[in-house]
């Protein structure tokens, strides 16, 4: 099995459908599983070795559509931990 990270981010409600359909697009890269509908928190996960690959989609995605790294939100403990970030939470990219 894969060792697997998480990360969160929030954007808005009516980019969800968006970045999902590009995430998932990408088959077998990351997963995107919304985690707060009201607040359009959504956690990507994704196995250890396409860190790189995410991290340039992520990046790539950020210009075109805001989306803020969150930390993990407290009503997620059963899902695996994010990934500790170098830069603090921020814009995507």
């Amino acid at each position: 099995m894969f060792h697997t990270h998480s990360r969160y981010f929030q954007l808005d409600r009516r980019n969800l459908v968006y970045l999902k359909f590009i995430v998932e697009a990408y088959e077998g890269l990351a997963t995107l599983s919304t985690v707060n509908r009201e607040g359009a928190i959504v956690r990507i996960g994704y196995p250890h070795f396409s860190s790189r690959d995410v991290d340039a989609l992520l990046h790539a995605l950020g210009k075109e559509i805001e989306m803020t790294e969150v930390p993990q939100p407290a009503d997620c403990s059963g899902l695996p931990p994010a990934v500790p970030r170098e830069k603090e939470a921020g814009h995507a990219g």
